[in-house]
């Protein structure tokens, strides 16, 4: 006995039977076949709609993120995304570093409220509003308020809520990596210098695309050689073991501090993420996670 698995009408597969010693399918045994045939036909089809889905998300999530960091004169980079659940959904965390033009760099990490495709188009909005100014602009708070007002510029059915994010100019200089950041409702950014002290960079700033005008206020500051800026998410220091406690910025500091002597970008995101995942012990995370280091390493030749 031959039946059919149908999806949509269509038959990708059948179910045979065989009987022996002249056994023969009664109705009844014949309409059990078709039930176990069609309940097949159905776990079938949603386990493809599952890696349909699955795969669409991965692509989605990956053109949202870079391929690769770009190589900066005198700095290292690099980073660090883990998305929440079993990757179904696009996540609203996103980081990006590009060129300007005149010998400086950008960097921008963020988070946008929600997940999904509506977070999707509201994390390309972000990133390819500030890729459009930032060679425009030279003050890191104007190229913010561009993306604030492209945010509030959308319409209700592409609104996704708010936005937090981390900003900035980099440019190599004799004395190490020269930084001009703006903080707008995200985490504070962390520096770690060459002796292991840890400190917050507290720029104030509101949330993005909420309707009403951020105060923002932009800081300075110099990455000696040997020292590195850290900004993440809030899906680190909020992701909890056991259901109870979290992770928290204490730990996230102290994982930090405790990167080797002389580590690079690399060894520190790694450093962090392995602390991380011994916190969770193998358990899920609830939000996706995403950190970017950039170390300023010796200083360039002929650099003012």
């Amino acid at each position: 006995m031959c039946i059919p698995l149908l999806d949509r009408g269509r038959a990708f597969g059948a179910l045979t039977l065989l009987s022996t010693d002249g056994y023969s399918f009664d109705g009844h045994r014949i309409a059990l076949a078709e039930e176990l045939a069609r309940r097949a036909a159905s776990a079938a089809r949603n386990a493809r709609q599952y890696e349909q889905r699955a795969a669409l998300a991965r692509d989605l999530q990956a053109g949202l993120l870079l391929p690769d960091l770009p190589d900066i004169p005198g700095a290292q980079l690099a980073a660090f995304y883990h998305p929440a659940g079993e990757g179904l959904e696009i996540g609203g965390d996103f980081y990006d570093v590009f060129a300007r033009g005149d010998g400086s760099w950008a960097f921008i990490l963020g988070d946008v409220c929600g997940r999904g495709a509506r977070a999707a188009t509201t994390t390309a909005l972000v990133r390819h509003t500030a890729r459009a100014v930032a060679s425009l602009l030279n003050d890191p708070v104007d190229v913010v308020k561009a993306v604030d007002k492209a945010l509030n510029e959308r319409s209700s059915q592409q609104n996704n809520g708010f936005v937090t994010l981390v900003y900035g100019h980099l440019a190599p200089t004799s004395e190490g990596l020269a930084v001009h950041l703006v903080r707008a409702g995200h985490t504070l950014p962390l520096v770690r210098h060459a002796d292991h002290r840890v400190d917050a960079v507290d720029a104030s700033g509101g949330l993005l695309g909420i309707g009403i005008p951020p105060r923002l206020a932009a800081r300075r500051f110099t990455l000696r050689p040997g020292a590195s800026l850290l900004l993440y998410t809030d899906g680190l220091t909020e992701c909890r073991a056991d259901d109870t406690e979290q992770y928290g910025d204490v730990r996230l500091v102290k994982a930090l501090a405790a990167a080797p002597r002389g580590s690079s970008a690399a060894d520190i995101v790694r450093t962090i993420a392995e602390d991380v995942r011994g916190f969770v012990d193998g358990g899920d995370v609830e939000d996706d996670q995403a950190a970017l280091v950039i170390t300023a390493g010796p200083p360039e030749p002929g650099r003012d």
